[in-house]
């Protein structure tokens, strides 16, 4: 409007008519004004250009995420070991062991399980050429239903005696009774100790398949520990040279975390027992935290796996990992059942040795990997 009517005045020609200068500002003017108003709406036009893209990102994350499952899936479906299943001696079975009669009942293998091998050995890193590959001081099998997401794990002393295949070098020089932890030791310090402490392990378990292992060296339980904030529980035993204290409420961090699963007097008999109880309480604590941390989200989970990386010997890819995190995480599983394969502890010529109740272990046998079907 003030534009207008300085251009009337000047036609006019008025006393009232602006100089040739005041009409060039006038028109910068309308000019800048009219570059604020074009301006005015970027803002939410960028925003919204922000949000496509961020959704978009999402989009691209969440199909990464499901491309990563399915390949898991198809990776864990096609690669189930079909070899015969052992059965007790009081037990009759049918197709290859997927079907058992056992004091009047029978049962039926759950072909929705896989199994992963966990072991913790005692080096700060794994072997290199050369060097002792180390002992399995914690075996568990931990059990998987890809259905229900329930997981189980299953404690298998250190010191039970089982049949071991022994190496040296490649070369197989025969087979052994002694104590599983030796298992480990007879190979690379890597993959073919994993692989030897498995064989040991799937024997003791009446040959149950099982594909994964992933073995933890000492160096890796703080960070891991860390990652989720401290592992809270009451201590089962006081560890020397800590303030971890039987019966008082903890929250165990770095290195502490370390000493309360790896510490044992070892002028005790059962101190590896004792031992175990304490990794089995461990770990039931942990994976209760990191499943109400994770919220449902595999994501979280697989940061866990990930800072693993540089502390770990595993044949299990983040593709069957997040499939198996996120059977679990969809069923809103919050923790593992844990149970320890029963049997008796006695002292050897020189070392302890465990003997397994093998009625025991079968029934355990059935409880986790079959289901009642009379």
């Amino acid at each position: 409007m003030g534009y207008l009517l300085m251009t009337n005045s000047l036609i006019d020609g008025s006393d009232n008519a602006p100089s040739g200068d005041s009409l060039i500002n006038a028109q910068e003017t309308l000019i800048r004004r009219r570059k604020r108003r074009k301006h005015k709406h970027k803002g939410p036009r960028i925003a919204a250009l922000v949000l496509v893209i961020l959704v978009a990102l999402g989009g691209l994350t969440v199909w990464i995420a499901l491309g990563m499952m399915r390949s898991g899936e198809a990776a864990i479906k096609g690669g189930t070991d079909t070899a015969p299943i052992a059965s007790n001696e009081d037990a009759v079975s049918y197709d290859e062991g997927k079907t058992v009669s056992y004091k009047g009942h029978t049962y039926a293998l759950n072909e929705n399980m896989v199994s992963l091998v966990f072991i913790g050995f005692d080096r700060f890193a794994p072997a290199e050429g050369g060097e002792p590959a180390g002992q399995a001081d914690a075996v568990m099998v931990i059990a998987f239903d890809t259905q229900t997401g329930d997981v189980t794990a299953i404690g298998v002393p250190r010191d039970s005696m089982v049949d071991v295949s022994e190496f040296v070098g490649d070369a197989f020089i025969g087979q052994d009774t002694m104590q599983l932890c030796l298992a480990y030791s007879y190979g690379d310090g890597r993959e073919r100790s994993c692989e030897n402490t498995v064989k040991a392990v799937s024997r003791v378990l009446y040959n149950m398949p099982i594909t994964y292992y992933f073995a933890l060296n000492e160096s890796g339980i703080g960070p891991l520990n860390d990652a989720i904030g401290g592992v809270s529980l009451t201590p089962l035993q006081t560890v020397p040279g800590t303030n971890i204290v039987e019966g008082e409420s903890t929250v165990l961090f770095g290195n502490h975390a370390y000493r309360y699963v790896q510490w044992r007097d070892t002028s005790v008999l059962n101190s590896s027992i004792d031992r175990q109880a304490r990794q089995v309480q461990y770990v039931k604590a942990f994976a209760s935290q990191a499943l109400q941390l994770s919220e449902g989200s595999v994501g979280v989970l697989l940061d866990l796996f990930n800072i693993t990386a540089d502390y770990s010997v595993t044949n299990l890819g983040a593709n069957e990992f997040s499939y198996l995190a996120s059977a679990t995480v969809t069923n809103n599983v919050a923790g593992f059942d844990m149970v320890t394969l029963e049997g008796e502890m006695v002292q050897g010529e020189v070392y302890a040795e465990y003997y397994l109740d093998k009625d025991a272990v079968y029934e355990t046998v059935l409880r986790v990997y079959y289901h009642q079907i009379d």
